[in-house]
């Protein structure tokens, strides 16, 4: 019997073990190989820290769904690949045959070799640890969090909301690199600013954090800002896991994969997600949004590598929907060049984000 390995719960992931549920595929033994036996949905992370959504409402039982896709589950982070010998080592030491392996395990926090971050920094990956990072915030006098992408401002807006409804006194903080929302257009950034400012947060833009000491930061403009909780959300970085195996990867360490999802050099190798770069379209946002989409063509490329069959190509759409949870069960949707700040906004993501979610709970 040949042996397919899974490694990691991403989004893509998820679409592979629910349509095997009803969909198996023959002669072969499928593994689940992920760090953790849930995985945490990061749409729902804002509506978490703000109150909205308890932790059972935005997990996903992995153990539970590989078992009722007639796959075994293991837990265990993956540290090398031998596609020569075809084995997966992990970090405990233990090695995995394969005779077909995917990958959907995400990627990793930016900017976690400046002096001190991985000492006092909260760790929000793997996502897992997710929950205890928003508790030990959740109690905290001063907030700061680093970061001006879509991340940073959602966890930020949420912890400051869940502050003011439980009459929490002290400030929270978000600093960016550059302008929020970096890579939209000026105007967009400019309003984003303006309605956290609104809220009574306080936004440093332009900002880089150079050194963190136990409770305050340096920035590169010399300033120093105190805090008792320090949240890193600075965008996405790529695992070393390729790299180190002497795959294929991009210019910034990424998977490099064909619009099949395969490696080239390497066809019995998959990759969707975040820790990975398409060749034909390398420059596509690592969003959550292109994972989705990728899952039914993982899925029906997985099952024909092994029956034979035609496989299809992933093409990703020019622009996408994206709605930003920004505190007070407000929304910030994107779309193109369209903008909507509203309640409606905010119901919107919470109709998608709770849909897709119960896909794969019990």
């Amino acid at each position: 019997m040949q042996k397919l390995v899974l490694v990691g719960g991403g989004h893509a992931h998820l679409h592979v073990l629910n349509q095997l549920r009803e969909n198996q595929i023959k002669g072969v033994d499928i593994t689940l190989l992920s760090p953790s036996k849930y995985q945490y949905y990061s749409g729902m992370f804002s509506g978490y820290t703000e109150g909205f959504y308890t932790e059972d409402q935005m997990k996903v039982d992995l153990e539970q769904l590989a078992a009722e896709a007639g796959s075994a589950w293991l837990q265990g982070a993956v540290t090398s690949v031998d596609p020569v010998r075809k084995t997966l080592r992990t970090e405990q030491g233990e090695t995995f045959a394969f005779d077909v392996v995917s990958f959907d395990i995400g990627s990793m926090m930016a900017g976690m070799k400046t002096p001190g971050a991985e000492t006092y920094a909260l760790p929000i990956k793997p996502n897992f640890r997710f929950v205890e990072a928003v508790e030990e915030a959740r109690r905290a006098q001063r907030v700061l969090v680093v970061g001006g992408g879509a991340a940073g401002i959602e966890i930020s807006a949420s912890l400051h909301a869940w502050r003011q409804k439980h009459e929490m006194h002290g400030v929270v903080t978000l600093v960016s690199a550059g302008p929020l929302l970096e890579q939209k257009k000026q105007r967009v950034t400019s309003k984003m600013e303006h309605l956290l400012q609104q809220k009574g947060m306080d936004v440093r833009t332009n900002e880089t954090i150079t050194r963190i000491d136990k409770n305050s930061v340096i920035t590169s403009t010399d300033q120093s800002i105190g805090f008792d909780a320090l949240i890193w959300l600075t965008g996405p970085e790529a695992p070393d896991l390729f790299k180190h195996s002497d795959l294929p990867v991009d210019e910034k360490g990424y998977l490099l994969v064909e619009n099949t999802l395969q490696v080239g050099e390497f066809p019995f190798i998959f990759g969707a997600g975040d820790c990975i770069t398409l060749i034909n379209h390398p420059d596509i946002d690592k969003a959550g949004v292109y994972a989705v989409k990728q899952g039914p063509v993982l899925y029906e490329n997985l099952k024909a590598f092994f029956e034979n069959g035609k496989k299809e190509t992933f093409v990703p759409q020019n622009k996408y929907l994206s709605i930003l949870s920004i505190g007070n069960g407000e929304g910030f949707l994107l779309y193109g060049n369209l903008s909507l700040h509203g309640k409606i906004a905010w119901h919107i993501k919470k109709r998608i984000d709770t849909n897709f979610v119960k896909q794969y709970q019990a």
